[in-house]
This record gives C-alpha cells, sequence and structure tokens, in this order.
C-alpha cells in the first residue's frame, strides 16, 4: 500500500510517520520547497505527548522544548491572579503525559527529520486530485502525476482536497487579529516570566505568552479586535506601533514584556464549521483540511496528531478495505473534533468578552472554577484527557461527541431511546460555541419545541411579588392546591416559559394551579438571586392567602435543589412551611463530590461533569459551594415536610437524589424515593414515557395524602 499525504505540516509529517510506524509506505507531497516553518510557539498538551511518545518523538521534543508547570490567568490592567491551572508532573500523572512548550520550527523540525527524504517531496504542489476503484491520482502544479492508494489531505484550512470533495465553502473570520513575535531571554531580564503559561486578559483582547526554549526564547500570541490594525498587508512587520496601542493600558510588566518585541507579523483568526463527512472513497482529510479551528484550546495541533494516529491504526487493520478503513477513522475522529471546533469558539468568546458586567460574570465563574475544579479539568481536560493510543484499540462508539455522550450509547426500549435522542440532539455545534447565550437559546428551542403547551390549557403570566412567573391550570380546574415550580437548566438556562407542558400535568397531579417561576439566572445574577427569587415568590404565595398546607414546592434538575434549599430557607427564617417538596433529578451537590457524576460520564445526554462544573460555577461564584442552600445535601433537614425525589439509573446526578433521600431519612423526614430504569434526566417532562404516567399517578396519590385543599377564595383562585 502507498498512501500519498497532501502537506507536509505537523499534521501530515505525523501522519507520515505514524503510517510508516504501522508498516505503510507514503509519500509526503509539500509544495514549500523546504520544511520551514514561520510562526512563534506551540503547546503539545497530554493527548498529543503520548502520541509522540508512542512513535519514538518525545525525547527530542523533551531536548528542545519547555515544560510548563502551570497557566496563571491575570487581569490585563491590574495583574490580579484570576485563576491557575496547575501542569507540570501533577499534569502528567492526571493525564498520562506533560505539556511541552515548543517552537513550531522545532517541532517540524523533530517530524521532518523522522520522515525519510524518499518519503517526502518538496516543491510538489498539488492542485488537483481524482480516484478509480483502484487507487487515487495527485496532479503536481508541474504536470506530473503522482499515483497511490489513497490520499490524505492534510493541506490546511485552504485545502485543494477538501475542496475536490465539497467544493467551495465559506470560511468564518472570528473578527480578531493575532500578533506574534519571539523574545531572546537576555532581552527579558528581570521580569520573572517563569516557565508558566503566563496569560493576561484584557476587554477583547489577551496575551498569551510562555517559553518556547528554556530561558532563551520567549513566545507572544497578543490578541486584539480587527478593528484596532489598520494596514494594507498582514505580512511580517518590524514597526509594532499598533500592537503597543492595543495594549497602552497593560500592567507594567506585560507592558515591559510587549515593548521588548523587535518584530513581530500579524494573521486573522480564521476556522470553518464542523462537516458532517470527510471522506469519499480512497481520499479523505486531516487536521486543519478536515476540520480548522480557532487556537485557544491549545487544541489544533493536537488533534491533526490524534487524527494520524487513529488514521494509521484504523488503515493498518484494514488495508484490504480502504474506504471501509476511511470511514472508521472518520466515525472515530469526527465527534471527538466537532467538540473540540465547538469548545475553542467558546474559550474565544469567553476570553474576549468586551463587556464590563460580562468580565466581571466570566471571573466570578473562574473563582467558583477554583473551587470545585481545582486541577483545571473541566477548562482544558475535555482537549487534553484523552488517552488516542488506548482508544483506537477500542470501539468506535466509544468517542465523545459534541455534548461529552458516547456516540454508541443507546438505551433498550424505544420509547426511552426516543427521549435520550430528543436530549442528544438538543444543542447543537452552534449553540456550544456560543457559550451559555447559545446553550440558553437551545434549552428553550428544546423545551417549546418539543413539548407546547396542551391545548385546553390555561398559561397567564403572573408575578409572585416582583418575581415573573407564569400561572398554568385546565380552565376549570379547582384552585385549592397550588404547585410552586422551579425549571432545572444548572442555574444558568431555562425558563419558565420552557416549562408549561410539565407545568399543567404538575397542575393536574394536584387537581389544582402550577406557578413556574423565572428564577434570575446566573452567571448575570449568581447565588443569591435564585433563592432569593424562590422565598420571595413562596411568601407572595402566602400574601394572597394561599395557606402554606395546600402547596407543593417542586423542582427538577437544579429547581430540584432550590425546592429544598428553598425549604432550608423558609425553616430557617421561621416562615410556614409548605405541605411537601417533589424534587425530581436534583442538581443538590454543586461540589460534584457524588459518585455518580464520575461513574455516568459520558453515559448521560442532558448533562456530563464539565457542563455542571460550569454551571455550579456560574451560580455560586465566590461563595462556599457546601452552603446547605447552594447544595442542600449537605443541610440538616430536620423538620421539613414529606420528600419525593425520583431520578433515573445511569444520569450523572443520580447520587444527588440518593443521597439527597438518604440524608432526608435520617433527619426522620417522610421520603419517598422512586428510581426508574432505562429512562433519561428529569424524565418527567416527556409525557410519552410509561415512567412518567406511572410516577405522575403515585405523584397525584402522593399529594392527596399530604395536601390539604385551601378553599378560601383569594387572588390565586381568580
Amino acid at each position: 500500500m502507498r498512501v500519498l499525504i497532501a502537506g507536509g505540516g505537523i499534521g501530515g509529517l505525523t501522519t507520515a510517520i505514524a503510517l510508516r510506524h504501522q508498516g505503510v509506505d507514503v509519500l509526503v507531497l509539500e509544495q514549500a520547497k523546504e520544511l520551514s516553518e514561520i510562526g512563534a510557539g506551540i503547546q503539545i498538551a497530554a493527548n498529543a505527548a503520548i502520541v509522540l511518545r508512542e512513535l519514538g518523538l518525545e525525547t527530542a521534543i523533551r531536548s528542545v522544548g519547555v515544560k510548563p508547570q502551570s497557566y496563571d490567568y491575570r487581569d490585563l490592567r491590574s495583574g490580579k491572579m484570576l485563576y491557575q491551572a496547575p501542569l507540570g508532573d501533577e499534569a502528567a500523572r492526571r493525564y498520562g503525559a506533560p505539556m511541552y512548550n515548543i517552537h513550531r520550527a522545532d517541532l517540524v523540525q523533530i517530524l521532518s527529520d523522522a520522515v525519510p527524504a524518499e518519503s517526502k517531496r518538496l516543491g510538489a504542489r498539488c492542485v488537483a486530485v481524482s480516484q478509480d476503484a483502484r487507487g487515487v491520482e495527485a496532479k503536481l502544479a508541474n504536470g506530473e502525476t503522482v499515483r497511490g492508494d489513497l490520499l490524505v489531505g492534510c493541506d490546511g484550512i485552504h485545502s485543494v482536497v477538501r475542496q475536490h470533495l465539497r467544493g467551495q465553502e465559506q470560511k468564518h473570520f472570528a473578527n480578531i487579529l493575532m500578533w506574534r513575535s519571539l523574545i531572546p531571554a537576555e532581552r527579558l531580564e528581570g521580569l520573572n516570566l517563569e516557565e508558566r503559561g503566563n496569560y493576561w486578559f484584557g476587554p477583547g483582547r489577551t496575551l498569551i505568552t510562555y517559553w518556547v526554549r528554556p530561558k532563551n526564547l520567549y513566545s507572544i500570541l497578543a490578541s486584539v479586535p480587527a478593528q484596532e490594525v489598520t494596514r494594507e498587508s498582514w505580512d511580517e512587520s518590524g514597526d509594532i506601533s499598533e500592537m503597543l496601542r492595543s495594549f497602552e493600558d497593560a500592567e507594567p510588566r506585560a507592558r515591559k514584556m510587549l515593548e521588548q518585541c523587535q518584530s513581530a507579523f500579524i494573521t486573522g483568526m480564521y476556522y470553518r464549521d464542523p462537516i458532517d463527512s470527510w471522506s469519499s472513497g480512497r481520499i479523505t482529510l486531516l487536521g486543519d483540511a478536515a476540520h480548522p479551528m480557532v487556537p485557544f484550546l491549545a487544541a489544533g495541533a493536537g488533534q491533526s496528531i490524534e487524527d494520524a494516529w487513529t488514521l494509521a491504526r484504523v488503515l493498518s487493520r484494514r488495508q484490504d478495505d480502504v474506504p471501509g478503513a476511511l470511514k472508521e477513522y472518520e466515525q472515530r475522529r469526527l465527534p471527538r473534533t466537532t467538540r473540540i471546533q465547538a469548545g475553542a469558539r467558546a474559550v474565544v468568546k469567553l476570553m474576549h468578552e468586551t463587556e464590563a458586567n460580562r468580565i466581571r460574570d466570566r471571573n466570578g465563574r473562574w473563582k467558583g472554577m477554583a473551587r470545585i475544579d481545582p486541577f483545571a479539568e473541566t477548562s482544558w481536560g475535555l482537549a487534553w484527557d484523552y488517552d488516542v493510543v488506548k482508544a483506537t484499540e477500542g470501539a468506535p462508539g466509544e468517542v465523545l461527541n459534541v455534548t461529552g455522550l458516547r456516540e454508541g450509547k443507546c438505551l433498550r426500549r424505544p420509547e426511552s431511546q426516543r427521549a435520550f435522542d430528543l436530549w442528544k440532539f438538543a444543542f447543537r455545534p452552534e449553540d456550544v460555541a456560543r457559550g451559555h447565550d447559545g446553550l440558553r437559546e437551545a434549552y428553550d428551542r428544546f423545551l417549546t419545541t418539543n413539548f407546547p403547551l396542551p391545548a385546553g390549557t390555561i398559561a397567564v403570566e403572573d408575578e409572585l411579588g416582583d418575581v415573573k412567573a407564569w400561572r398554568v391550570a385546565a380552565p376549570n380546574a379547582p384552585r385549592g392546591n397550588v404547585v410552586l415550580h422551579f425549571h432545572g437548566g444548572g442555574y444558568l438556562i431555562g425558563s419558565a416559559k420552557g416549562s408549561l407542558e410539565y407545568a399543567s400535568r404538575l397542575a393536574a397531579a394536584v387537581d389544582g394551579v402550577c406557578y413556574t417561576v423565572d428564577y434570575r439566572l446566573a452567571p448575570e445574577h449568581p447565588y443569591p438571586a435564585a433563592i432569593d427569587d424562590a422565598v420571595a415568590a413562596y411568601r407572595a404565595l402566602l400574601a394572597r392567602g394561599v395557606a402554606a398546607s395546600s402547596i407543593l414546592v417542586s423542582g427538577e434538575s437544579a429547581g430540584g435543589g432550590m425546592a429544598v434549599a428553598l425549604v432550608l430557607a423558609l425553616r430557617n427564617a421561621g416562615d410556614p412551611l409548605p405541605a411537601a417538596i417533589l424534587s425530581v433529578a436534583p442538581f443538590a451537590d454543586l461540589t460534584l463530590s457524588g459518585p455518580t457524576i464520575r461513574a455516568f460520564n459520558g453515559d448521560d445526554p442532558a448533562a456530563n461533569r464539565d457542563l455542571l462544573t460550569f454551571m455550579g460555577a456560574s451560580y455560586f461564584q465566590a461563595h462556599e459551594p457546601t452552603d446547605p442552600l447552594v447544595s442542600p445535601v449537605f443541610g440538616d433537614l430536620t423538620g421539613l415536610p414529606p420528600l419525593f425525589v425520583t431520578a433515573s439509573q445511569g444520569e450523572v446526578l443520580l447520587s444527588d437524589a440518593t443521597r439527597l433521600a438518604e440524608r432526608a431519612e435520617r433527619a426522620g423526614l417522610d421520603v419517598t424515593l422512586r428510581i426508574v430504569e432505562d429512562s433519561v434526566h428529569v424524565y418527567p417532562i416527556f409525557p410519552f414515557l410509561p415512567e412518567t404516567q406511572t410516577t405522575m399517578q403515585e405523584l397525584a396519590v402522593w399529594a392527596r395524602r399530604n395536601l390539604r385543599r385551601n378553599d378560601m377564595k383569594s387572588a390565586a383562585a381568580e
């Protein structure tokens, strides 16, 4: 077998080395007349270092690169530390290999030296490709045609091979320009720039800086809004006055560092949207040709290296079925790279916030994450915590998709699989790429599209005190019993309007009315905003003449935890307590210490550890997450009313539900715990599930036993 590789960059050269490692003949076709790499530094995280180790290259990289001890995030103007991600030996223990920072030219040279001269051709620009049943042909700019058994397009974001497969496609400009520079060590004396990732964040701009040769050469990546640079050419230039103007208010150490740049060159930040196929017959794509991404997860090169190993291993096992091998390669890689593409765009958005309030919210989230994610697993683990060498020997369906779900996961029954698939496709790559703004829109779309308000049910906008809510009931339903409901969404997403259909069934279960509350969301409104709104809404019901003995406090997911936290707050304040609490799949421990958070991570289409960390940290921020009003699983539940808890076996929040129920039982509460099999997170919102119908029937009986109807005429009854 002979494999043609179009492109001799990091992806193309690693592909050649990996294929040769598997005994496959290769020919790299590189348009440049000599292999060199302009640019500055590159970060090789554990996921890529594991592959390079397997290929026998780690020692060479270690000899010229730097092993940073941490990523230090600082405010650009004040220099204040915002967040620290430990690396060095800690990262090596956690992820299986250390992080290396290295000059791009040094990495390319190491890779090139590992490919023998007969396996690469320089000055060989591929201008067209074709294939037939027996092989492929690459036409070069000099008119020559080269033939092989298959062709891998490693020719970057402007890939000729991709254009052959897919035609002209739009690339996107992120409206960010990046200055790159390298500074000799002697110019940085006295600035105390340790062997760390020294990062500064300011409004709409960042400085990403680190050593690429130990105490010898320092790399600068300075990103700025596109409109701040006005020039006819973005080529290399010795004039850095524009860059310095963009960072004129930087704190002294950062400013002095930038002033040592003698030259810099500038490039735009471009990306393409994820695509659903990379391969056709005997031709496939790899690296930036397949999944060009913005560089803010330090993941572009790493994903190319992962691609290379996967392609080589799959092809070595299926040389008699090249099209099948390429489809398997794509099946193993496309979900993961789509996840990284979306995640990288979300990080770009997060790190380039321009509005003061959103910067405050982001920094508050980092404070929260430092409390529950001290090793930065959520910040960086989605890219780094992956051993492709092991993964390629396992089933293709084990790969995690854009929402952190194993692609091969499925449920047993058709109706539960239907609910599973609704969750699985609730968030698209573009939604994830837009951060919490995109997640909010997607979640409301998911709920309102799939669960419309039933015909014959009336939903009216209302206010409970100063808190917005919806009042939901059948037209002629009795008004005596009241459900006060809190929607889910990790305190970050969701709305009362999205819960109207479920609210209608809750109202029917208690033979009364349901108020579903639009409490304020994080990160704009961190703790205690949500619990304050819950208390205000409950007290407003009492003020309307609704008896506490006729109120069922209800919630699902984050709302399920908040329902319990609300009653704790009411007890502590001496308010009359509601008659009962319904907590569905509660997010009741925002420290994420429940064992099923890790045990079922990747199996739950609705939630995963990364997302829950992001959500929880957005809510409690600088507050202590073990506070029972944040995480009621840590509270003293003595004196609370009867509690009904339900969840699904296999969901990540299962242990939150069971631990909450166990703690309530130890406190002497009347507890009903219902765990269902072969189902999904907050299964009661899916009305077509048999277990939903059974649970709602059980809930109705339980409510009749615990609620005492309020027959008073009140504003709530009108």
